[in-house]
């Protein structure tokens, strides 16, 4: 198996391999051999988003002393504040927890839409039936990421990670787990 066995890791920790970590639905003998999260480049906006109201509020803070008194500035500083700081936070806990997990029997992909709603959609590797890949415009060719659809037999579960670094070695690492088909293809 191409699978390396030591512990590999970008920086911004979407991907990676053998990872030393344990999820709740996990068996006894299930190996996590892979963890992806969409690419850090996906996030700018909210990034972007942060900095511009953040200049928002500083340039406001200019010219609003000409006009409230200092209880409502301090007023409008905490919310505002407030606000970035939820903002940020919200859109990280997003990132981090929307998560795709390949063990040595299944495919595992956790996504959250908002603090509210999250679904949880897993098949095992012996119903994997196809895999694709696709990675498109500039920015997904240029810094290698795209989506990777799992497609299951049947009406079973099919699973999507979107936007996640290096489609090609997920794909790669998921056909070497496919048990071989017995007329001779995988």
């Amino acid at each position: 198996m191409a699978v390396p066995q030591q512990s590999r890791h970008n920086l911004s920790h979407s991907f990676v391999v053998n990872p030393t970590i344990t999820f709740t639905t996990q068996e006894s003998g299930e190996d996590v051999l892979l963890v992806v999260r969409k690419h850090p480049l996906t996030q700018l906006f909210w990034i972007v988003n942060t900095f511009l109201f953040t200049l928002i509020v500083i340039l406001i803070n200019l010219f609003i002393p000409q006009f409230l008194d200092a209880n409502h500035i301090i007023v409008f500083n905490f919310f505002a504040v407030s606000f970035i700081v939820s903002y940020v936070w919200v859109n990280f806990l997003l990132w981090y927890f929307t998560v795709g997990v390949v063990t040595k029997i299944r495919i595992v992909d956790l996504d959250f839409y908002n603090l509210l709603y999250k679904e949880f959609s897993a098949t095992t590797i012996a119903q994997v039936s196809d895999i694709t890949t696709k990675v498109g415009g500039f920015f997904g060719s240029v810094f290698n990421f795209g989506d990777v659809f799992v497609k299951t037999e049947g009406f079973e579960q099919n699973i999507m990670f979107d936007d996640i670094p290096q489609p090609e070695d997920v794909v790669k690492i998921i056909n070497e787990l496919m048990p071989k088909r017995a007329h001779g293809g995988i």
